[in-house]
């Protein structure tokens, strides 16, 4: 792979006519290590660069191959070196500090200023602002007359995640707790870590306004309530490197999952318990129906149907085995009629119905063997008129 890149290298000056550092010998082996190739972690141009008549390309494509292309020159080259130089000042017993660089070989930036002249791309402030050299500076140094003055300012909250940031964020995950012998860190793969993005948006954890991805309240709770052991990156981190050595055949996969079986075992053992705050955190706000006419308890809508919060037994969901919508419980607990529709009789024709309630009644009955027992509305039950068959009015 090294002689492939290095021939890929030589096409790209051939064929883009990069000017800058074209004698520059490309440092293959910082990018290029063969004993941790697992995965391919980049885009970078083919050999075919060197045979297409890239004048031939629209400019879309061209400009896409010719970015894909400065990056990898940039990959490769020459170390960007440069001095930094930090100085302290005193002034009526206050000390302030200022720093700034100045570039003693260019490297590998030079083929990225050349991308950013080509396409007019220009630096942002903070990366302007890091270039400024010092003028020469010894110690004991004084200036008379400098012209100062007081401002205030509001510091601003970190900016929210953006697609892009998130993805790199968690490319670099826990690498800081991590050696340099570890081959997979950060979370998740390149192939998954959007897979996982998308996942917690479809569970409701975050939530995309504009470019922007922000946790939502059910998120931000979750994270509140969890061990800090399951919210550390490092522990996934180490999991996806155990994981790259247990198909190597480097790990035994018996010893990883007792490595999971345990800490799992820990966790169940310390947090068995939650606590009623933690719970009311997930409690969500139920919306009442109305009075139960059994217990006089409330009746709420829940996740499967209607029920009564002091579990009286009254079924207050269905009547005659339909199921009825909230709006249908609200009415027959308020003791309005109700029509329901599509009722089947006993020889199986269906039906319409109004439902009429005149209180509660007990029911018993035996199914699959076992006896099942309860309170259920007591009714009164009234057919729709029939409307006159207008075609048979008009025939007589």
């Amino acid at each position: 792979m090294g002689n492939t890149a290095e021939g890929v290298i030589k096409a790209v000056f051939s064929s883009l006519m990069f000017e800058e550092n074209r004698a520059s010998r490309p440092d293959i082996k910082r990018i290029l290590n063969s004993k941790k190739v697992t995965d391919h972690h980049a885009i970078i141009p083919t050999m075919e660069i060197a045979k297409a008549d890239l004048a031939a390309l629209p400019e879309t494509e061209r400009n896409i191959l010719s970015l894909v292309a400065n990056r990898l020159l940039c990959a490769t080259g020459e170390k960007h070196l440069y001095e930094t130089v930090k100085a302290e000042f005193s002034c009526n017993g206050h000390t302030f500090a200022i720093s700034g660089k100045s570039v003693t070989h260019n490297g590998w930036k030079s083929f990225e200023d050349a991308f950013k002249r080509s396409f007019k791309i220009s630096g942002n402030q903070e990366e302007e602002k890091e270039e400024k050299k010092l003028p020469e500076l010894s110690e004991g140094q004084a200036f008379d007359g400098v012209q100062t003055k007081v401002s205030e300012h509001f510091t601003s909250p970190p900016k929210h995640f953006t697609e892009d940031l998130l993805l790199s964020a968690m490319e670099r995950a826990g690498a800081e707790d991590m050696g340099d012998d570890v081959e997979r860190k950060g979370l998740g793969t390149p192939a998954t870590r959007a897979d996982i993005i998308e996942k917690l948006v479809k569970d409701g954890f975050v939530k995309r306004e504009k470019k922007q991805i922000i946790p939502t309240e059910d998120g931000m709770k979750l994270i509140t309530v969890l061990p800090d052991v399951v919210k550390s990156p490092k522990l996934t981190a180490d999991w996806e490197n155990a994981l790259t050595l247990v198909a190597k055949g480097e790990l035994p996969m018996e010893d990883f999952m007792e490595d999971i079986e345990n800490m799992v075992s820990e966790l169940i053992h310390t947090y068995h318990e939650v606590s009623d705050e933690q719970k009311k955190m997930f409690a969500q706000e139920q919306a009442a129906l109305g009075v139960c006419p059994n217990c006089g308890g409330q009746v709420v809508k829940g996740k499967f149907g209607a029920y009564c919060v002091k579990k009286c037994g009254m079924n207050v969901s269905r009547v005659m085995g339909a199921a009825l919508t909230d709006a249908q419980v609200k009415d027959m607990l308020a003791g309005k009629k109700i029509l329901l529709k599509g009722l089947k009789s006993k020889a199986g024709k269906p039906y319409d119905a109004y439902i009429i309630p005149s209180g509660t009644e007990e029911y018993r009955y035996t199914k699959d063997g076992a006896e099942r027992s309860g309170v259920q509305f007591k009714f009164v039950m009234e057919f729709p008129k029939k409307k006159p068959d207008k075609q048979l009015v008009r025939y007589l």
